[in-house]
């Protein structure tokens, strides 16, 4: 089916007078790409009236996408690189952007679908170099990036078409169902109809005509290769601009596998450096595509879910080993990052709370002392407050230092919060309590933290300790916690840079200055 076969809505269409159309600059550039004796100082001449186009394909010309050794620094040079349909795609691709307007319905997220249509595009572009449809990498950048713009003629034209459909636009298959059961037919069609009124090449409107079919050629001729790589643009824009719970890595793999011949190791590979070029290029056409960090994660997101996947289908003994073990090493990443401080790579308060449990029960058991040791830097606000929190961050790693080096290899040390550590003293009487207590506070006193060449800076600390042993009553680990924290207060009540020890439920006093 075809727009022809619904002539009312052709009528509506050429009727709209907010129809997009190409800017002067690129209407000129299609004019003269019928010239057969244009040569490519007039095609320069045209796209210099831009400044702000000029600006961009330079932009483009030197960005890692073309990865140059030399840089292109005027715009024959940029023109010579892309070459004729190259020069003319990324004008007519720039200037689309620049200057669509949103309308003023309250349905299309105009955002979204430039964001959607920068990944169709660097996708459709990225596979026909893979695949090798052709030498210049911009030949099917624009089809790409037009595969949708259908979609900005029907809400011209009809606003009310896509009002009130919110985020279900984020997924393809629902646009197309609803624009199917309105009108009879789908945006790509519509937009090869536009296209075609701004008599852009006949192989640029049959590549959008089709671009959302879902019949696939597997035999990868030389002339479907063009179409196979616009139809997998658009599955993979869905993967990376669906919503997270929608995207479906599987069947964009097996696609890729089918149509391009990319296993699913090539295809997590060009998913990752689609979205990295994903966002070079949308800096170049200044387009918002979301936070970069949740793009360079679609590829690892990918990878885990496929592997799941497939763990239901493997075949191999070797392929179930692999799969394992990737699963292993993500456990135990996510067990590590669960039970550490991000800053100081030591326990974190939450797995003190696990630990000191259960050294707490094995004392009890045991008749074997336990020692807990609360630790404050003194003053450490100050440090923060004169030379910033990037010097408190280092400070902090700096403490951490030391403190590691005064315990031994069966005690443990957390970061409790801030500027305060909890050491645990496994099998550790009163008196190799006060050995150590001493230790740190000497250790501290002698050092200093160098920040930069010319700041030096005195960190001291102050330290509680509680003990359970034959002599104590504490019912529980969080009593013995609380006793040393109590300690600790006390002591940087008494002027800091000292220890207290809490025995026989009264705190006694062993400072060292």
């Amino acid at each position: 089916m075809t727009i022809l076969n619904n002539p009312e809505l052709v009528t509506l269409l050429e009727r709209c007078r907010d129809l997009p159309t190409p800017p002067g600059v690129a209407e000129q550039i299609i004019s003269l790409s019928s010239n057969a004796n244009s040569d490519v100082a007039v095609l320069t001449d045209i796209v210099s009236l831009d400044p702000a186009l000029t600006v961009k394909m330079l932009r483009m010309a030197n960005s890692p996408i073309y990865a140059l050794q030399g840089k292109v620094d005027n715009l024959k040079q940029a023109v010579m690189l892309f070459g004729w349909n190259g020069t003319l795609n990324l004008a007519l691709s720039f200037s689309l952007v620049s200057n669509i307007t949103p309308s003023m319905s309250d349905g299309l997220d105009y955002d979204f679908f430039w964001k959607r249509s920068i990944a169709a595009a660097v996708a459709c572009r990225h596979f026909g170099r893979v695949v090798g449809v052709n030498s210049r990498k911009e030949d099917l950048f624009l089809p790409g990036l037009l595969q949708d713009i259908g979609m900005l003629a029907l809400d011209k034209a009809m606003p009310e078409l896509y009002n009130g459909i919110g985020n279900q636009q984020h997924q393809h298959k629902y646009i197309q169902k609803l624009e199917l059961e309105k009108l009879g037919i789908d945006h790509a069609h519509v937009g090869a109809w536009l296209l075609g009124r701004w008599n852009l090449p006949k192989r640029i409107i049959d590549l959008v005509a089709i671009s959302h079919q879902e019949e696939m050629h597997v035999d990868n001729e030389p002339e479907y290769l063009s179409e196979n790589c616009i139809k997998v643009s658009d599955v993979i824009a869905e993967c990376i601009c669906n919503d997270e719970d929608q995207r479906d890595y599987h069947y964009a793999a097996n696609i890729c596998n089918e149509v391009l011949g990319l296993d699913k190791t090539s295809f997590l590979k060009n998913l990752e450096e689609i979205t990295t070029e994903m966002q070079e290029t949308a800096a170049i056409f200044e387009v918002d595509v979301g936070d970069p960090k949740l793009l360079n994660c679609i590829a690892e997101q990918a990878k885990e879910l496929l592997l799941l996947r497939s763990m239901e289908t493997l075949k191999t003994a070797e392929e179930l080993h692999q799969a394992a073990e990737f699963l292993e090493l993500k456990a135990k990443k996510l067990e590590y990052s669960a039970k550490m401080d991000a800053l100081t790579d030591i326990y974190n308060r939450g797995h003190l709370e696990i630990s000191l449990g259960t050294e707490f029960e094995m004392s009890k058991k045991s008749g074997w002392p336990l020692t807990v040791v609360m630790v404050d830097l003194d003053h450490f606000k100050k440090v923060n407050d004169t030379y910033g929190h990037d010097c408190g961050d280092r400070a902090l790693k700096y403490a951490v230092d030391l403190l590691k080096a005064c315990i031994r290899d069966t005690d443990s040390l957390y970061r409790y919060g801030g500027e305060e550590f909890v050491v645990i003293l496994p099998n550790t009487s009163i008196e190799g309590a006060q050995s150590f207590a001493e230790r740190i506070m000497l250790t501290f006193n002698k050092n200093t933290f160098e920040y930069k060449q010319d700041i030096n800076i005195s960190i001291t600390v102050s330290a509680g300790i509680a003990i359970q042993d034959e002599d104590s009553d504490f019912n529980e680990w969080g009593d013995l916690l609380n006793a040393a924290d109590q300690c600790l207060y006390e002591a940087k009540q008494c002027g800091r840079n000292q220890y207290k020890i809490y025995e026989h439920n009264k705190p006694i006093k062993a400072a060292v200055g």
